[in-house]
Formats: structure tokens, sequence, C-alpha cells
């Protein structure tokens, strides 16, 4: 089995090096494929050095568009080729993510007669540092990116998937380093979104997944770690992408022929069901008559199934507004272990660690709406401003207005219980990048009613309440079915600083509002009024006046800004300054 993939593989080379359609291990291959594309680089150095095996091909989709999702896909060569981006697919996958939309990044990496492993995934995690770097060159959307790639770009394309957020790790007794220092671009970040193996080895430590083939010597991967398997066992498990696998990795989608004679298919099976049970989002085909590469593999079927399957990943994340105005760019997400919850964070999170976290605001909604529909704006542009928004309810993928099922108080709670999980977990993206410590717990309308039920939780550093107060005896009748209906007394139960936002007289929760803070003596206390009414500007370009007064209060109470506290405090106080708003504070509020 081995014996036959290195003669494969070398004859692909040979194939390659003579300009000749290439079979085997890099698949079919049909030379200089005419794409249909807007624009093309080639030969783009991602690596700013002069070697041509740190080059890349950009392709951009025939429609033309202000930014596209990128895939970077990978030449498939069993490590051997140093220079192939000219053959990666193009007529197959390259051409049907273009034709759906995706820029597609082609590149070079060095071979293992270049350098040994780890070197070919500091060269992958380089372009994906390039695509973030050189965005706005070259058009590239660095909400979405995800790695495909065909056999040893499969195998590339797959643990750059599984070690995506990991830079350093100890596999065994192999102390890796997943991330190197190639190009100039070490700043940004080299998470991917999703991932497509196409036949790529998985687990090197087992080749032939227990099936009794029979192995030849020097195999590929002996080659690539200047080893043997059987006198270092964990350098074949470093090079394994199943050593990584966990339930923070992103979706991965497997396609691998069953009667593949070079890479055998229970690799792609193995994959499969070790994502699963780890919680991955993950599909995959075993195509019966499917080989190593050809015709079987690149069916028009399974080229949608691709498209299909990145589509439906990417629309689980948004851009809003740019990503707000913020030094942060933010996006819009969903992610694992936090189900009906929305998060809005920065796009890039290798900017915060323990001593730099992200501050954190928990959000319900009006109406105790199970999506932040009529919200994003303003918890976008929030975020964009180094805070991570936990939002109640599901991500809302159009602009249309909510009509599910109503919301649960309890939501605002295991938000808290996440962030503190994920804190704490090192496997998490967001392990040690959340302060944990300045919390803020607020929503709007029903979504304030929620805040108040929570607000007796120690974890809370502030609350916010925005176009809402609690119900009395005499109104109570207004509110609608399935509120939270906490008592006034509730009121004694908070223990930090609290802001009431609210739209003026006009404003059907201003009458509550205000007896609330009027009630409240024992806690610093304010109420901010702003005469918009109950909607107040939540839905107005990146929120409107209510996030100016919003992100002050955060700034001051948990970041500590002193210009932030201006807004609040002194007789001349910025807010007063700020046409139409008014402000009153209690005995306690300094």
């Amino acid at each position: 089995m081995k014996k036959q993939l290195l003669s494969v593989c070398m004859c692909c080379l040979s194939a390659v090096a003579m300009g000749q359609p290439a079979g085997g291990f890099g698949g079919l291959q049909v030379p200089q494929v005419k794409l249909e594309t807007s624009q093309e680089w080639k030969d783009v150095n991602y690596a700013g050095d002069d070697q041509a095996y740190h080059t890349c091909d950009i392709y951009l989709p025939k429609q033309e568009k202000a930014a596209y999702p990128v895939v970077v896909h990978i030449y498939g060569s069993a490590w051997f080729s140093n220079s192939s981006k000219g053959m990666a697919d193009l007529g197959t996958i390259v051409k049907s993510l273009l034709d759906a939309g995706y820029a597609v990044v082609c590149p070079n990496h060095r071979s293992s007669m270049d350098a040994k492993w780890p070197a070919q995934i500091h060269d992958v995690r380089a372009v994906i540092r390039f695509v973030r770097g050189e965005a706005k060159k070259y058009k590239f959307d660095t909400s979405f990116i995800a790695t495909s790639g065909f056999s040893s770009g499969g195998h590339l394309a797959s643990i750059t998937a599984t070690t995506s957020g990991v830079k350093h790790t100890k596999v065994g007794s192999v102390d890796i380093d997943l991330e190197g220092k190639v190009g100039k671009f070490l700043g940004e970040s080299s998470e991917v979104n999703a991932a497509c193996d196409w036949s790529g080895p998985i687990d090197l430590t087992a080749m032939d997944c227990g099936e009794h083939m029979t192995m030849g010597e020097n195999s590929p991967e002996d080659v690539l770690l200047n080893s043997k398997l059987d006198k270092e066992p964990d350098k074949y498990l470093s090079l394994s992408a199943t050593s990584y696998i966990d339930s923070y990795d992103p979706p991965v989608i497997i396609f691998h022929g069953e009667k593949d004679n070079v890479v055998p298919c229970c690799q792609g099976k193995k994959f499969y069901e070790l994502l699963k049970a780890s919680g991955v989002k993950t599909e995959a085909t075993f195509v019966p008559e499917g080989n190593h590469g050809g015709p079987a593999m690149y069916t028009e079927a399974n080229l949608k199934k691709m498209v299909s399957f990145l589509q439906d990943v990417r629309l689980q994340s948004r851009i809003i507004e740019e990503g707000g105005t913020g030094a942060y760019k933010a996006i819009m997400k969903e992610v694992p272990g936090l189900e009906e919850h929305t998060v809005f964070c920065p796009q890039d999170l290798s900017q915060f660690d323990a001593q730099h976290p992200l501050p954190v605001l928990v959000w319900g909604n009006g109406a105790c709406a199970n999506s932040p529909f009529e919200h994003m704006n303003f918890l976008n542009e929030i975020a964009s401003h180094g805070y991570l928004v936990l939002a109640t309810g599901i991500i809302p993928m159009t602009d249309e207005w909510y009509k599910g099922p109503m919301s649960r108080s309890e939501q605002q709670i295991e938000s808290i219980d996440w962030a503190f999980a994920q804190n704490a977990d090192p496997e998490s993206p967001f392990y040690q990048k959340i302060d944990v410590k300045n919390i803020c717990v607020s929503g709007m309308s029903c979504g304030g009613l929620q805040t108040l039920f929570n607000c007796a939780d120690p974890r809370i550093k502030a609350l916010m309440i925005c176009n809402s107060g609690l119900f009395n005896q005499q109104n109570a009748a207004q509110a609608v079915g399935g509120m939270p209906m906490p008592p006034k007394e509730k009121l004694q139960e908070i223990h930090t600083p609290i802001m009431y936002m609210l739209g003026g007289k006009e404003d059907i929760a201003y009458e509550n509002g205000m007896d609330d803070f009027h009630r409240i003596k024992h806690v610093p206390a304010c109420a901010v009024n702003y005469p918009v009414g109950h909607g107040g500007t939540y839905r107005q370009p990146h929120g409107g006046e209510f996030t100016v007064v919003a992100l002050a209060w955060l700034d001051w109470q948990l970041k500590g800004d002193k210009q932030g506290a201006k807004m609040f405090k002194g007789k001349k106080c910025d807010l007063s300054k700020r046409q139409g708003w008014t402000i009153e504070r209690n005995a306690k509020f300094k």
C-alpha cells in the first residue's frame, strides 16, 4: 500500500514536471484550465521572501463584489511537491467554488524535501494570515476563511481545522509549534471557519486502519518526518489531524472513495466518526466506486455538497455594518455549546488575553423575542469596541421580524455560565480572553424584566435596563402574557450600579422605569431619557444615540474608563450636553 502510494506520487510529480495531465495522487487534472474570473493574481509571495514554494495564485469570482469569502485550496502530492498550485483541482473544486462566489487561494508549500514537519502547517497558516493581512488589496471577506485540499492537501486542510486556534501544544513527548513565523502578518489570526477534506490521510499512525494492507518502506510520512513509526510514534501522532480533535473545531466535510487504493477509505470514515463523537458539525460522502481522485469523486453532486456545506456554515455568521466603527471589527455568530444564543465579538480574538480580556454584556431582547434581530446594530457596535456580547436567542440570519417562541429569563444565566466555562477551558478559543469579573446584564423591554429577574446573581458587576421597568399592581394587566413579573420588592436584591435608559415620556415603559429608579436607594442608580419612545434607536445605523450612552456606561462600569464616567458624573456631565438627553441620579450615585 505505502510502496504503491510512493510510486504513484513520484509518477504524479514527473507528470507535473513535464507539464502533462497528472492522475494518481493529485487526481485527474486538466492542464491550463481557463477559469471564469473577474481578477487573477499569479505567483504572489505570501511569505515576503523570494522562494517559489511560498507563492500562491489568487482567483476572484466572475461576478464582481466588494469582498468575497475565501477558500484556501491545497494540492495533493504526498508532501513531495513544492510547486503544484497550478494543478490544484482547478477544473473541479476550484471552479465550483468560484462559481459559488468564493475567492480561491491556491498556495505552494514546502515539500518534505525542503523541510520536515511541521514546516508545511506553518506555510498554510502563513497563507491564512496573509489573507487577513491583505484583505483590502485582494477583496477578501475575512469573516469566512475555509481550507480545502485533496490527498496530502486534504491532510493539511484538515489538520489546519482541528488545530485552529492552537499555536503550540504537546502531543505525547513531542512539543509542536503549529503556528510558525512565516511571513510578515504574525499578528493576524490563522483560525479557519471550515474545512473540506478530499481523500486525505488523517491518522498517520494507522494508514491501513487495521485492514492489514501491505506497507512498503519509506512511506511519504516517513520522509516528511524523517523517522519510522515504530521508533517515534509520537511524531506520527503530531502529524495526525485526529490527535487534535475537540468540540471547538470548525465544521468539516469529508469526501473519500471506497475503492481508494492510495489513501484507504477507512481514513475518512475514522475522521468522520471522531468528529461526530466530539460534537463537531460534519458531513461525509463515501463514494462506492470512488478511487483516489478522478471523475467518480468530482461529480456535480459532490461538488454541490461541498458548496452547500460551506454556505450553510458561512450563513451561521454575519458581518453587521462592516463590523462596526470600533477598533475591533465584530462578527455575529453561533458558537458550539451555547444553543439559543447569539454571540457578538471581535473577529480576531488573538488581540485579547488574560492581561487584555473582553468584558461581557449579557442581553435580553424586547418582547421576550428569542432572537436579537431588533438589536443587531446596537449589539454589534458595542462588540466592535472590545466587548463580548452574549444575546439571548437564535442568530438572525435575515432582517425579518422574529415570529417564534418567547425566550426564557434563564437564558441570561446560561450566558454567564458559558462565559465562565469558556474562560477556564484551555481548548476554547475564548480561553483566558473573557473578563469574568466585569459582566453587565442588560435587556430591552421584556429583556429588561428578565434582567431584573436575574439581578441577584453575584457574578454581575453592573445592570443596564433599557425601555423597561417592573410592573406594579395597578398596571400589571398591561403586561404581555409570558413576561416575567417580579414584584417591586425584587429591586432590593440589586447589588450593583444600575442605569435605566428610557425613551422619554412617550415610552410605554417610562412610568415603570422611573418608578423603579425612585425606589432604588441602596445602590448607585441613574435614569437617562432620550425622547424617541419605546423603540429606542437600536435599529438605527450602529445603534444610534442609545449606543453612545450604553458604551459610556459599559466603559465606566466594566473598564474603569474615566471618559465614560464623564458622561454621567457632575452637574455639567457630557450627557447633559447631548441634544435631547436628560439625566437623574440618586444620592448613592457618585
